[in-house]
């Protein structure tokens, strides 16, 4: 039990070890793991892609994911959900779910229960985004259990800089919904900078652009890297900080833009070859999910080459999609987008104020910024020479959030690399009708600030936040939290007698941003200027200390005088605590009702899952044992009719035979009928009737194919047993008459004993088997043979342990009275002549009986 608890403990220390980094991203997701001893690496999926879809298929309470839900879509349009990552934490009435609406087939509708998106999944249920993206994070869980056999719950997140309050918070719930405990979220430029910085040194601060255009979502966030310090435990290399200084992005501009634009043109491609009406054709849900397939598939061939052919069968009522579509075709429909492509560089540039001078590269990452139009208009808009392809576009924020997971855990030393990501918002007090900024934009995630105002009354405040890609426009500050502060009158009254002048005391209010991004209000307190206790008995000591002064001379001054008394100051301040209430807007977490909602309909969803991966297995482990018994129990082909079978149906009688032949049959049409709608008690009673008629015959034919091995054995030991019994016989008279037997003769008797009935065991069942047929159960049993040899082999032990202890006995008793002998022989040498002392030898070889050599692998035989 001890054991179990300490492997129970051991499992539960290396799972809370694990850390995973994620990048769920809008058309594909990413996670990496770290677990101590390994390097950091991506997670395989299980088609041992890197890159897993960001898709996942419902049908009622069954879930597909990844590539299967790919495939499933051209089939079930409506309820498989691609590109949720779009529309997480966006309101239903939101641009994001406007454009969501306008691509995607799905059935939008409104989550009564936060007003955000959600979507009709069929059999009248409703699915909110939250919900959609928790089971994919869950999937990625359960990914990582079956490629690395790690049970990881601890994550951190990247999330796109432009991601505001309310994504970032609807993000953090799937992953708790999903059963993973958010250490932290890193922006997607932050993550990526990390992951440039992971291999390199920076002897000067360099600044670098890291330009990221995913699916849906482009953002350049400008990051400083720079080395400072001896490092940490007094090391000998530099503490590596990187810093985002700013970003700027375009949250309607992605690789999906691209997307849709290929589609619309094979669209109009096949309406002009058809003849089929446009309107009938974007209303049909399953050609047009396939169009946008072949869209994505022609796009990735015309990044690396002029032109593409796609192909689609029975597109729409019945025709065929036939059409060529080329580079120039497709830049020339998504031209509008292309000077948009720069812009966020230009802002990031500006909000940091960064000249182009001062940045080094421009790194591309994100899975669009493979496109060539992409880098034709970055390399035009700010030199090729600057565009850096150094990191792993797709891997490059997963990688950052795994090594930002394993500095955050105390189970991990990575090189010493400190970010300071920036808050996506800033934050100003609306208080007494005046603006104090706390926040500016771009503060660092973590960053404490204090609201200080000096009155004698209560305090109401209004915290208000604004992107912080654009916080000078005034539509742009939204309500945030409203706190209130009571009890400074009673704080006040409560040290008036202590108070020093009529002052209002200084109220502070402080607030802090979390790991999450999350902006809370902490603690309130009132400072108050209060007498200090101390000072009095400071100015007594004080007067002392001078009249010693005084009165001491200069020689003695300097030897005796006491040091002079620490100041202490007339005032000192004191701080108490007042009571704060405070109220959050835009983006808390789930309702509660919501919350309890989710995880029923996953945990029923994941109930179902174990339940059809049980059927699943069963009904594959009875259909493995149906055409494992047809292959065992095929009569030879060229066997004739009356001649019996050499396989398992020897060894079975002819209603046996045809038993199992019938049983065979009803249970192969069973399967093919039944097993899929099957509970897992039908399935497993269909192979134990199978079973039953056919472990007895395999235990025959088992037991024909050991018994002569082990019956050989049994003679083997037999044989050298009674050689070893009658060498003992005849070398026991030789023995000093004097000197105990070598070996107990009471042993001996035992061991012929034991010989003896298993000689008489083995001839009566040998005897007994014989007469019987091979479709008869066997009398003779291998295991019971190789249990009697056990038998013998466990007398003899008994007789050679006991001679080892005989021997060492006699040995100490003679090693005894020859030490004895010699020291007295040393105490009288000068008083008696020298005494002879005899020592007696241990019995030689030749004393006793020479034992059987171990054969077969048995020690004592």
């Amino acid at each position: 039990m001890r054991v179990a608890a300490c492997v129970v403990v051991w499992l539960a220390a290396w799972a809370q070890a694990a850390v995973l980094g994620i990048d769920y991203g809008t058309e594909w997701f990413t996670v990496a793991l770290a677990t101590p001893g390994r390097p950091l690496d991506v997670v395989l999926n299980r088609g041992a892609k890197r890159q897993t879809a960001s898709v996942v298929a419902v049908s009622g309470l069954e879930r597909t994911f990844g590539p299967e839900a790919v495939a499933m879509a051209a089939r079930m349009p409506r309820q498989t959900f691609a590109a949720v990552g779009a529309v997480l934490g966006a309101g239903f009435e939101s641009g994001a779910a406007a454009a969501y609406r306008a691509r995607f087939p799905n059935e939008m509708v409104r989550d009564a229960a936060t007003g955000g998106v959600a979507f009709a999944g069929g059999n009248g249920t409703v699915l909110t985004a939250t919900e959609l993206v928790a089971m994919q994070l869950q999937h990625a869980r359960q990914l990582v259990r079956e490629s690395e056999g790690v049970e990881a719950r601890d994550a951190v997140l990247a999330v796109p800089a432009v991601a505001g309050r309310a994504q970032r918070q609807a993000l953090v719930d799937a992953a708790e919904l999903g059963g993973l405990r958010v250490l932290a979220l890193v922006s997607d430029g932050g993550a990526a900078a990390l992951n440039y910085a992971m291999g390199r040194t920076f002897d000067r601060a360099e600044t670098h652009v890291i330009y990221d255009m995913g699916a849906s979502k482009t953002v350049a966030t400008v990051a400083r890297f720079s080395a400072r310090g001896k490092g940490r435990a007094g090391g000998s290399k530099a503490q590596t900080v990187v810093a985002v200084q700013a970003y700027a992005g375009d949250a309607a501009l992605g690789g999906l833009d691209v997307d849709v634009a290929a589609r619309d043109l094979l669209a109009a491609k096949f309406v002009r070859s058809s003849g089929a009406a446009a309107e009938a054709l974007r209303g049909d849900a399953r050609a047009m999910t396939r169009l946008l397939h072949e869209a994505r598939r022609a796009k990735t061939v015309l990044s690396v080459n002029a032109e593409a052919t796609a192909a689609v069968e029975a597109l729409h009522a019945g025709a065929d999609l036939r059409a060529r579509l080329t580079r120039a075709e497709l830049e020339a429909a998504v031209a509008p987008l292309v000077p948009r492509i720069r812009a966020p560089v230009d802002r990031a540039l500006a909000a940091a104020n960064v000249t182009l001078d001062d940045v080094a590269s421009i790194v591309l990452v994100g899975g669009a910024s493979r496109m060539p139009l992409v880098q034709r208009a970055l390399a035009d808009a700010f030199g090729r020479a600057r565009l850096a392809r150094s990191l792993n576009a797709d891997e490059a924020c997963v990688m950052g959030a795994v090594f930002r997971g394993a500095a955050l855990s105390s189970h991990f030393r990575v090189r010493d690399m400190r970010l300071r990501d920036a808050l996506p918002y800033a934050v100003r007090a609306a208080v007494a009708g005046r603006h104090v900024p706390l926040l500016p934009a771009f503060s660092p995630v973590g960053a404490r600030r204090s609201l200080r105002d000096a009155r004698g009354e209560d305090l109401a405040i209004t915290f208000e936040s604004a992107p912080s890609d654009d916080p000078t426009a005034a539509a742009a500050w939204a309500p945030l939290a409203e706190a209130t502060v009571t009890g400074v009158a009673g704080a006040a009254a409560r040290l008036a007698a202590a108070r020093v002048g009529t002052a209002p005391p200084e109220v502070r209010v402080l607030v802090h941003t979390t790991e999450l991004g999350a902006f809370e209000v902490v603690k309130a307190e009132a400072v108050f200027n209060v007498t200090n206790p101390a000072h009095a008995k400071y100015l007594a000591d004080l007067a002392a200390w001078e009249a010693e002064a005084a009165a001491a001379t200069e020689s003695s001054a300097s030897d005796a005088l006491r040091p002079r008394p620490p100041a202490q100051p007339e005032t000192v301040t004191e701080a108490v605590a007042l009571a704060l209430d405070v109220q959050y807007h835009g983006a808390a977490p789930m309702p509660a009702a919501a919350l309890a909602r989710s995880r029923a309909l996953l945990r029923r969803m994941d109930d179902d899952d174990a339940d059809r991966s049980a059927r699943h297995a069963a009904a594959n482990r009875l259909e493995s044992l149906i055409y494992r018994l047809r292959e065992e129990t095929a009569e030879d082909d060229d066997a004739d009719d009356g001649e019996r079978s050499s396989g398992a149906l020897a060894f079975a009688t002819a209603a046996q035979r045809a038993a199992l032949a019938r049983a065979l049959d009803a249970a192969a049409e069973w399967h093919d009928a039944e097993a899929a709608a099957a509970a897992v008690a039908e399935i497993e009673a269909q192979a134990a009737a199978l079973h039953a008629l056919w472990d007895p015959i395999a235990h025959r034919r088992a037991q024909h194919a050991k018994r002569a091995a082990s019956v050989a054995e049994l003679e083997k030991t037999i044989t050298q047993a009674t050689a070893f019994l009658a060498a003992a016989r005849e070398a026991a008279p030789e023995a000093a008459p004097d000197q105990p037997p070598p070996l107990d003769p009471a042993l001996l008797d035992s061991m012929a004993a034991t010989v003896a009935a298993v000689e008489a065991w083995l001839a009566d069942a040998s005897a007994r088997q014989a007469a019987l047929g091979p479709a008869d159960d066997p009398v003779l049993l291998a295991a019971d043979a190789d249990a009697k040899a056990a038998e013998i082999r466990d007398s003899l032990a008994k007789v050679i342990a006991d001679k080892v202890k005989r021997a060492m006995a006699s040995a100490t008793t003679t090693s005894s009275s020859s030490t004895s002998s010699t020291s007295v022989a040393r105490d009288d040498e000068d008083d008696a002549p020298p005494k002879t002392t005899t020592t007696t030898e241990s019995p030689s070889s030749e004393d006793e009986p020479e034992l059987p050599k171990p054969e077969g692998g048995h020690d004592e035989l």
